[in-house]
């Protein structure tokens, strides 16, 4: 009680306290409750889907950059090599592949209504998983592409699928024992859609020649075969051509590749482009001209909508930034190029892979010690939108590669890889066959629209950015065989 004072009536002295003052008026504070109630409207809910298939929910506010929600993930998964992974927007009905922009403010990004839906994915797939520094860095890795293997987004050969499935069980269960391992003890395992019932006996025999790998070298040996596949690393774009074909444009480390039934039709490494540009729904590659050719070439794709279209621009941008550049472009300075330029001004701004790779030597924690998550039991009705075997027949084989003289990549001749993260005799090599390709593969296909005579693509001069950069001096891997060139 607060004594305000002194007042003298009949009955004598009294305290006037604070409740003789309330007759006198009342206060209310208008800003704050408003400012309260501005608050819990600009909190969101973000469910972010991890890779070991737990969700958890993140309160952010909707004004806030895309970057403190990564950060707030990143931080979660207590992840120091962040610049490979990324947010996906799972409640985007596109088809076209969006990420959350770390530059631009969630409320731009995300539909109204909360809670939204985001998947942490590996966004970036190094061609090398010993340019990863840390084994929980390459858990990540592992989750992802078991994920998307059994998922049917990442097809892969009957005899390949079964190889990586034994090294995931390597992993989790450890060492093969008859006295443990009963006839059967991977009926719950659920590795690829629709697994057919004689599966299990293939991943059984593999498993029994992978005693003695610790789960951090059956990881890695995962990795080494799975970037081998033909898809490993490659983000693909629903797209038209000239002729109102459906394709897929693949944009992954080494450059640009045009897919259609499943089959790799052209392949554009970035040393071959110009200029990546879009101007409405309309995406365009600007090829070099060569020594023997007369004209400049510019290709023309007919996506689904503008949307669509920018997405895939964006990710050939950071592509080609995080792998074949030393450092990221720096944002212009020039206030009249900044505020009067047309067109996006998007640029990734992130790490790119050398230095990542530099930043994960100087701060990984290479005695990081985490808890595996084991694999839920999946009813194999419930796997999957694909058939395995169809999937499997219309995979890119090595057979169906060579016969249309079109790179290749094979996984390590042993199964039993053992040691190879931790005893290294030389750079790791990468099997192709891409040779013959290169030369002649701007013109390999008819259905592709070429236009001629623009020398200076002025029609798409809003939206574009030359690769003319400077290229990071690590360059592509070597190749393993001398007659063989690499591919990264």
């Amino acid at each position: 009680m607060c004594v305000l004072g002194w007042i003298y009536d009949d009955s004598g002295w009294t305290v006037m306290t604070a409740r003789f003052r309330l007759p006198a008026g009342r206060s209310y504070n208008v800003r704050a409750t408003e400012l309260a109630r501005d608050r819990q409207r600009t909190e969101v809910v973000c469910n972010v889907l991890l890779l070991d298939n737990t969700v958890q929910p993140f309160k952010i506010n909707k004004h806030d950059q895309g970057q403190i929600l990564l950060d707030a993930v990143f931080k979660h998964l207590e992840l120091t090599e962040r610049d490979y992974f990324g947010l996906h927007l799972a409640d985007d009905s596109s088809d076209s592949p969006r990420w959350l922009d770390p530059n631009k403010p969630i409320r731009r990004q995300l539909k109204r209504g909360s809670p939204h839906h985001l998947n942490f994915r590996v966004k970036f797939f190094v061609s090398d998983p010993n340019k990863l520094q840390e084994e929980y860095t390459r858990y990540q890795y592992f989750l992802q592409i078991k994920q998307d293997i059994l998922n049917g987004r990442l097809p892969c050969p009957h005899n390949t699928a079964a190889l990586l499935a034994s090294y995931a069980v390597q992993s989790e269960l450890g060492d093969y024992s008859e006295a443990e391992n009963l006839p059967g003890y991977l009926s719950e395992f659920c590795f690829i859609p629709n697994q057919p019932q004689d599966f299990e006996k293939e991943v059984t025999k593999h498993h029994q020649q992978h005693s003695g790998l610790t789960p951090a070298q059956s990881e890695f040996n995962y990795l080494n075969t799975a970037r081998t596949l033909e898809l490993y690393g490659v983000e693909l774009h629903y797209a038209r051509d000239q002729s109102n074909t459906e394709i897929f444009i693949g944009v992954m480390s080494a450059g640009i590749a045009i897919y259609k039934n499943r089959v790799r039709i052209n392949y554009f490494p970035w040393l071959k482009i110009v200029k990546i540009s879009f101007k409405c729904k309309q995406f365009f590659v600007q090829l070099r001209k060569e020594a023997h050719e007369t004209r400049e070439t510019l290709l023309g794709f007919n996506m689904v909508n503008y949307r669509a279209c920018k997405n895939l621009w964006k990710a050939c941008v950071e592509h080609h930034t995080f792998f074949r550049l030393d450092r990221p472009v720096p944002p212009q300075k020039n206030f009249f190029a900044h505020y009067f330029s047309l067109g996006s001004k998007f640029r990734y701004c992130g790490r790119t892979e050398s230095q990542s790779v530099q930043y994960g030597k100087e701060r990984g924690i290479k005695d990081r010690v985490f808890a595996r998550s084991p694999s839920k039991p999946l009813g194999r009705k419930l796997m999957g939108v694909t058939d395995w075997e169809s999937v499997s027949r219309n995979s890119l084989s090595e057979e169906r590669l060579e016969t249309r003289s079109l790179p290749t990549r094979s996984p390590p001749g042993t199964p039993n890889h053992r040691n190879s993260l931790f005893v290294q005799e030389g750079p790791r090599l990468r099997p192709s066959s891409m040779g013959h390709l290169v030369d002649h593969v701007i013109h390999a296909s008819p259905s592709l629209p070429v236009f001629s005579n623009h020398k200076s693509a002025s029609s798409t001069q809003a939206n574009s950015i030359s690769l003319e950069s400077t290229p990071s001096p690590e360059g592509p891997p070597l190749p393993s065989h001398p007659n063989s060139p690499g591919r990264t």
